[in-house]
């Protein structure tokens, strides 16, 4: 439940020395109500690129409901060869990030 938000208008150079700092290598960009528009993943995080939220992210994400069994959700990750997978409500607000480890 502690992975690291933004908004589309927020710095992302300020959004990448919070991550980093964070220890974290992905940060989920929500609006207002917590509803995930996109993903800023390891290579936008480590980017130079002096863009914006919205032009770094990933549009999208896959994401699965919070009745998806633990187990379930742990073998999804590893079968799509994902670090994570973003756990949202039915109208997509976020809950969680589920992680191997």
């Amino acid at each position: 439940r502690d992975v690291p938000t933004c908004s589309l208008t927020d710095d992302l150079r300020l959004v990448r020395e919070r991550v980093r700092a964070a220890g974290w290598q992905e940060c989920i960009v929500v609006n207002e109500q917590r509803i995930v528009l996109g993903r800023l993943g390891r290579s936008a995080l480590s980017s130079s690129d002096d863009e914006s939220v919205e032009e770094a992210m990933s549009d999208g994400p896959r994401t699965m409901r919070p009745n998806v069994a633990l187990s379930d959700a742990l073998e999804r990750v590893a079968r799509q060869q994902h670090r994570t997978a973003l756990v949202t409500t039915s109208d997509g607000r976020l809950v969680g990030v589920v992680r191997p480890d």
